[in-house]
């Protein structure tokens, strides 16, 4: 027993100064014991090549990587840029990017069992995970990350007021602070997702892997869409904001459940209200829409199958500065015919006036919106009968004074 003991220690102490270290946290640190982590910081990560510190500074022999450790790119403050190349699948506790510009390429990196991980990346710092990664992770973003594809299924969230970029994200996902952008460039893997106070989610392309999944965008929190892209979602929910460039869709209802929204709704967003069940704009919810010429503007509509219930019990507002008032030009708002649409008794119009269904605008009686037609139209107003019997009466007194 004695001996097997002995035996046991010595091959502990042989592999310790061998240099592979048990799992702890290891620094990237590719030049040896001189201080730093080299500049650039390029090199291979698998479980033989010397490129991990103990050591913050890098001041140390370094070793070989342990599986499950905590990594952190990178040991002293030197390295500006890294290419890590992966080789073979590595296993991680957690990631941190500390400073510089780090880049993570090659086979997969995957958590150590425990199912979940951190990916911090500090303020001033840039990380990418280029590298197909197999895990659930939360995200502490300071700085910017972009991953190309995680796959994981579970919930995720996110921190810090920094941007994080994916082109894939397999997850449910709260957003808590700072900006996520998901491109789909590899795959739309979002499930549902919560946007809270000081979160933004930002679609460049379709993000959500499926026509059930949820939005909820909460007070202080938004959602946008870049100009283009049209986004089905199933349920839609907050006092949030949304917003899109031209010719975006927010596709709402397509889990026939009914919806309400609370929050705003601006820039040239098209909602588009879908399916059997219901969309309502409750009263303390808004909507902008961008008018610019004739027949040019952001609209609510329908999906040209269900002439869907839609409420309509907030306040739309006209963005007029490009418009193109020439008389005649009309831009329809409200899809009627594609909708079965109310407008509720708390529905308003900013600056303009109600009187049976039509709004006149306060600042020019030409421009009328009905609530019939759900069409926004210009026309140059007709002179009122005072001032032309005014213009009467006053080309009879010249022309006596021409007489006489």
């Amino acid at each position: 027993m004695k001996k097997t003991n002995q035996r046991f220690l010595a091959t502990s102490i042989a592999l310790t100064l061998s240099g592979v270290l048990s799992a702890q946290t290891l620094y990237w640190d590719t030049n040896g014991a001189t201080p730093g982590a080299g500049n650039p910081a390029d090199g291979t990560w698998d479980d033989t090549i010397l490129n991990w510190s103990t050591d913050s500074t890098g001041s140390i022999a370094t070793g070989a990587y342990s599986a499950g450790s905590d990594v952190v790119f990178s040991a002293g403050t030197d390295a500006a840029t890294g290419f890590v190349t992966v080789s073979g699948t590595q296993q991680v506790s957690s990631l941190t990017f500390k400073n510089g510009s780090v880049v993570v390429d090659g086979s997969t990196i995957d958590d150590d069992g425990d199912g979940r991980i951190l990916i911090t990346v500090n303020s001033g710092a840039t990380g990418t995970l280029n590298s197909p990664a197999s895990l659930n992770a939360d995200f502490n973003i300071e700085g910017d990350f972009f991953a190309n594809s995680i796959n994981g299924g579970s919930s995720m969230s996110k921190t810090g007021a920094g941007t994080a970029t994916f082109n894939r994200l397999d997850a449910s996902l709260t957003i808590n602070q700072g900006t996520v952008i998901y491109t789909g460039a590899v795959s739309a893997k979002l499930k549902n997702t919560v946007i809270n106070d000081t979160g933004s989610l930002q679609l460049t392309g379709n993000a959500f892997d499926g026509s059930k999944r949820s939005v909820t965008v909460n007070a202080g929190g938004s959602l946008s869409l870049s100009a283009g892209l049209t986004q089905r979602v199933g349920f839609l929910s907050g006092a949030g904001s949304l917003s899109g460039g031209a010719g975006s869709i927010l596709d709402v209802g397509g889990d026939n459940k009914n919806v309400t929204f609370s929050g705003s709704i601006g820039e040239q967003l098209n909602m588009r209200s879908s399916g059997t069940g219901s969309f309502t704009l409750d009263d303390t919810s808004s909507m902008t829409f961008t008018i610019l010429g004739d027949g040019v503007n952001n609209s609510i509509i329908g999906d040209g199958v269900n002439n869907t219930t839609t409420n309509l019990n907030g306040e739309f507002i006209f963005d007029l500065t490009g418009a193109d008032l020439t008389d005649g030009n009309s831009w329809l708002i409200v899809d009627v015919a594609a909708l079965n649409e109310t407008f509720g008794g708390t529905f308003n119009i900013a600056s303009f006036t109600e009187d049976g269904g039509i709004w006149t605008y306060d600042s020019d009686s030409g421009l009328t919106f009905s609530e019939g037609t759900g069409v926004l139209s210009y026309t140059i107003p007709e002179p009122s009968t005072y001032a032309l019997l005014l213009g009467v009466a006053v080309v009879g007194v010249v022309y006596r004074r021409r007489r006489s």
